[in-house]
C-alpha cells in the first residue's frame, strides 16, 4: 500500500527567553496550526505562564463514525471532533485534570475514554485519543518539546494508533537503521533527533523486511519537530494511513 502523506503545520516563532529560567522543552512563543480546515494561534507559553496557565491541543486518532468531544473535568474544552482531526492549543489553568471523550453533543453521556493528567504552567502537552484495546479508545497525554532540535537534525516522535498492525519499525528507504523500531500500539514514542529525510519512509512489522505501508513525499527538515500518527487498519477498513504534525521553531530557541 502507497499512501501520499500529508502533513499538518504547526509553526512556533520564538518571543524572547523569560527572565526565570524554565525547562528547555518549553517554547516562549505563540504556536500557529494549519490544519486542512484553516489556521488558528495558541497564546504565547509565557504569556500562558504568567496566566497559570497551560497549553493544550489534541489528535483524534480513533477510526469512529461519529464525532466526539475532550472534557476536561466537568467543561468541555473541545467539540464535534472527527477522526484525523488536530486542534489549535487551548488555554486552560495548570493544574490536573480527568480528560474524557464522550460522542459529540452528549454531555451526560459515559465517556468513551478517560485519564488523568497534570498540566504545568506555561507547558504544551498534547491529548492523543487512539483506540481502546475493545470496541471503545484511550487518551495518551504527553508533553510537547518545542525547543530546537540538535544543529543539523529533525525531531521525530511517532504515535501508533493501528489496532492490528502489532509491533512497527519505521524506516526511511535508503537507510540500514530504522528510525524508530518496536512501537507498540497506543504509545507515543519519545522525541529522537534524526538525520532529515527527503523521500520515502516505510512502515514495517517489527523484525521484517516487508512495508505495509509506504509514505511518500516525506520531508523531515533539519529545524524542525514532527509528530508522525500512524492509524487505521491493516486488514479492515479505514485503511491503514500516517498524517504528520510539523512544529517549527526559529533560531532565538533555547536548545535541549
Amino acid at each position: 500500500m502507497t499512501v501520499r502523506l500529508t502533513t499538518i503545520g504547526a509553526v512556533a516563532a520564538l518571543s524572547v527567553s523569560l527572565a526565570a529560567c524554565k525547562s528547555d522543552s518549553t517554547q516562549n512563543a505563540p504556536v500557529t496550526t494549519t490544519p486542512a480546515a484553516g489556521q488558528s494561534t495558541a497564546p504565547a507559553a509565557a504569556a500562558a505562564d504568567e496566566r497559570d496557565n497551560a497549553l493544550v491541543r489534541v489528535v483524534h486518532a480513533v477510526p469512529a463514525g461519529s464525532t466526539v468531544d475532550i472534557w476536561a473535568d466537568d467543561e468541555r474544552v473541545f467539540d464535534g471532533l472527527a477522526y484525523k482531526a488536530v486542534t489549535a492549543y487551548h488555554e486552560v489553568p495548570g493544574e490536573r485534570y480527568s480528560f474524557k471523550v464522550r460522542p459529540a453533543g452528549m454531555a451526560q453521556a459515559e465517556p468513551i475514554a478517560t485519564n488523568s493528567e497534570g498540566l504545568d504552567d506555561g507547558d504544551h502537552y498534547t491529548v492523543f485519543a487512539v483506540p481502546g484495546d475493545g470496541a471503545g479508545a484511550a487518551l495518551r497525554i504527553v508533553k510537547d518539546d518545542h525547543s530546537l532540535p540538535a544543529a543539523g537534525k529533525a525531531r521525530l516522535r511517532v504515535v501508533h494508533a493501528s489496532s492490528d498492525a502489532g509491533e512497527i519499525d519505521v524506516y526511511a528507504t535508503g537507510r540500514r537503521d530504522p528510525l524508530f523500531d518496536g512501537v507498540n500500539f497506543q504509545n507515543v514514542s519519545t522525541y529522537n533527533d534524526i538525520d532529515p529525510v527527503a523521500g520515502t519512509v516505510t512502515i514495517r512489522p517489527e523484525g521484517e523486511t516487508s512495508a505495509v505501508m509506504t509514505l511518500s513525499d516525506v520531508r523531515f527538515d533539519a529545524g524542525k519537530t514532527y509528530t508522525m500518527v500512524v492509524v487505521g487498519r491493516v486488514r479492515t477498513s479505514p485503511k491503514l494511513d500516517a498524517f504528520v504534525i510539523e512544529d517549527v521553531a526559529t533560531e532565538a530557541a533555547t536548545r535541549r
